[in-house]
């Protein structure tokens, strides 16, 4: 079959795969973003430093999957953008949870 010039590459592979994909870098960013959270919580930081290390954990992130994809995004998901902006609110909440909380546990308390 050929493909049409609006379809992408990741259309042609299979729906269920991408879904995958999709699925694994949610659970990876969630458990990044908790990890994260807890380090720059124990850690100390505060105010704009604490958000500079959601984006430092959130950039080294997306750099380690394109990496991981070998520059060929499109194959794996419908758009590179999913790598940069897929779950960041959901990351970003994670992030501030646990930041919180293991800097109340551990300065505070």
């Amino acid at each position: 079959r050929r493909m049409a010039p609006h379809e992408s590459p990741a259309c042609a592979v299979a729906p269920r795969i991408v879904a995958h994909n999709v699925q694994v870098v949610h659970f990876c960013r969630i458990l990044i973003s908790i990890i994260a959270g807890s380090a720059c919580g124990i850690i100390g930081y505060t105010g704009i430093r604490g958000f500079m290390f959601f984006a430092l954990s959130w950039i080294c992130t997306s750099a380690m999957f394109y990496s991981r994809t070998g520059s060929k995004v499109e194959d794996f998901f419908q758009s590179p953008w999913i790598l940069i902006t897929h779950d960041l609110f959901q990351g970003a909440m994670s992030f501030i949870l646990f930041w919180t909380l293991c800097y109340d546990i551990v300065h505070i308390y």
